[in-house]
């Protein structure tokens, strides 16, 4: 029966199909436990750097023979250049004993004037977590997670990075991905705020971002002010980064003054009395925020002069009262300072620094008359659309700082498996077992080799669906052979690995211009090669949810291919043949089948 099933599979076909075997590389594997042993070893060396009485182990070359660092003495913390922020007063690890990991606010007492890169996690997003964590370690800078749970602090002290014990503000949904529940994504915005407020008001500076962001390159240049053409940001008490799509917009404005949001997914925040100020104030509009605000929602509220509450917690009367109270607060008049989206602000003057990205000058009512805010360039910290689908860093050659997985879709309550898979496909997912995604199967390697036709030309009101119907029948076509290759794979018992996939449209929640996002028409090429959420929706690869939850761990795959249906459909997504370089005994023992 599967041999005839089969016919009928190829019969239709039209990929060609690589058959990969499957090896097992203990040599290379060992090797790799030996080198993240060493590392750790290493990690704990550091950690014992200002110790005056760790001299006989400082010496030592051999790792092997690294003892624990002895208590620290705060008296011992003055060093040139400074350590990362593993200070004294360490709270407990697990079965109470000392941890070298978990701090308390106190405990980071004497770090006036740094920066350090800070997120925030419950034990819900425990593997988008370690990702960003092993992104900033590849740094080498100073982190700092804020860890609202117990189960993060135990992966602080298990992975061995530093994190602010905040669990004493848990609360019994952490240990689920919170997405869809406004008022549990508010409850952790807030709790992340006060996170970052107490780092603050210890005149620490810091980059805060979303677990979901990956860092490729130290900030601290940037946000000092020391790279050329940004040499006003050194003044600045707030960066934020933008959901701006508009190139010539993001360079010639910043895209401040657009309707597009800022994106509190990345915000760096100096330690100055406007940066803490601003903070504690979107902090307050968080915390009386209603229906469907989040963060973002109330941080753009706040920079555009709204009151609090104005989306829901407002009258009209009451809206207009305000905006009078705000003009006089900021002693504004109908000729004073231009207003934007209701923002009071002007380019920061008498800076002297001719040539740089501006900042603002943005009065906050009751917060300050002239907080200084900037932007991050798109080129820099890039969102979901623009390094996902418009993908400016191909043309560009140049890869951003960071890259938040915004703009995307096949995330699900229980795991975000659309955001996981896009970092996947581009190299940046870095909590992989190789044992589970690469040695651990056989694959069958789907290859499309039918050609691309042209897109479609534009001809507006002649008619508006032209390129609409060609992406639809092109996607049609193409689940329709990804089907049959599926099916072929399921026969076989194999992982199948899925071919590129190109998109002719974008794929958004609103109205389409030209098969783009409006603001995005003149930076978005069609076709494009296109996420697998585009096409194919990731979360459901995985099974139903009952088959999803049974499994050892959230987010997995099932075992096997053949298998029932709801126990989904093992894959790999286009780019993974380009990154299993390391493991030549299964990328190199192919079969190749032409299928017609």
């Amino acid at each position: 029966m599967n041999r005839a099933l089969a016919a009928g599979v190829l019969a239709a076909l039209t990929f060609s199909v690589l058959v990969l075997a499957n090896s097992l590389l203990h040599a290379q594997r060992r090797e790799q436990q030996l080198e993240l042993m060493l590392h750790s070893l290493r990690s704990r060396l550091a950690r014992c750097a200002e110790q005056s009485d760790a001299s006989a182990v400082l010496k030592s070359t051999d790792p092997m023979k690294a003892a624990v660092c002895p208590p620290c003495s705060c008296a011992q913390q003055q060093s040139s250049p400074p350590p990362p922020p593993v200070l004294c007063e360490r709270t407990r690890g697990e079965g109470g004993a000392p941890s070298l990991y978990v701090h308390t606010a106190a405990s980071l007492q004497g770090r006036a004037g740094q920066w350090v890169m800070m997120t925030y996690a419950t034990g819900g997003v425990r593997e988008m977590l370690a990702n960003w964590v092993r992104h900033i370690q590849r740094l080498k800078t100073p982190l700092l997670v804020a860890a609202m749970d117990a189960a993060v602090i135990s992966q602080c002290t298990s992975e061995r990075f530093d994190c602010l014990d905040w669990a004493h503000t848990s609360v019994s949904g952490d240990s689920q991905y919170v997405r869809g529940d406004f008022s549990g994504f508010r409850s952790l915005g807030v709790r992340k705020l006060d996170a970052l407020l107490a780092i603050l008001r210890l005149r620490i500076h810091v980059v805060i971002s979303d677990v979901d962001c990956v860092w490729s390159a130290d900030p601290a240049p940037l946000v000092r002010g020391e790279l050329a053409g940004y040499k006003a940001f050194k003044h600045a008490d707030v960066l934020v980064a933008t959901d701006c799509m508009d190139v010539d917009a993001d360079f010639r404005t910043s895209c401040f003054g657009e309707l597009t949001d800022k994106n509190t997914g990345a915000v760096a925040v100096r330690a100055t009395p406007n940066g803490i100020a601003t903070m504690a104030e979107w902090r307050i509009r968080l915390a009386v925020a209603q229906r469907d605000e989040q963060d973002q929602t109330t941080f753009m509220d706040l920079i555009d002069g709204n009151g609090r509450g104005h989306r829901w917690g407002m009258e009209p009367q009451q809206r207009r009262e305000w905006k009078a109270f705000a003009h006089a607060w900021c002693e504004l008049s109908s000729s004073g300072r231009p207003l934007s989206r209701g923002i009071a602000s002007v380019s920061s003057p008498a800076l002297g620094l001719a040539g740089t990205r501006q900042i603002f000058d943005v009065c906050l009512p009751n917060v300050s008359q002239a907080v200084k805010i900037g932007v991050f360039p798109i080129a820099f910290v890039s969102g979901g659309h623009t390094f996902f689908v418009q993908q400016l860093q191909t043309p560009s050659a140049a890869w951003p700082y960071a890259v938040h997985a915004t703009y995307q879709f096949g995330d699900m309550n229980d795991y975000p498996f659309g955001k996981r898979q896009r970092f996947r496909d581009w190299g940046m997912w870095l909590v992989d077992d190789p044992a589970e995604m690469i040695t651990s199967s056989k694959y069958l390697v789907l290859e499309d080799d039918e050609p691309l036709a042209p897109v479609r030309p534009w001809v507006g009101f002649q008619d508006l669906h032209a390129r609409g119907r060609q992406h639809v029948e092109h996607l049609t076509r193409l689940r329709g052979r990804i089907a049959r290759g599926v099916a072929l794979a399921r026969v076989l018992n194999r992982t199948v690995v899925l071919p590129k996939m190109y998109c002719y449209c974008d794929k958004f929640w609103h109205r389409l211009e030209a098969c783009a996002i409006p603001s995005a028409t003149g930076a978005q090429p069609l076709p494009f090669v296109c996420p697998m959420d585009h096409v194919l929706d990731p979360a459901l690869w995985h099974g139903t949810m009952l088959r999803r939850a049974a499994r050892p761990r959230p987010g997995m795959l099932p075992a096997r291919a053949d298998g029932d249906h709801t126990e989904g459909m093992p894959y790999r997504g286009a780019r993974w043949l380009d990154q299993i370089g390391d493991y030549p005994a299964v990328s190199a023992s192919t079969a190749r089948l032409e299928v017609a």
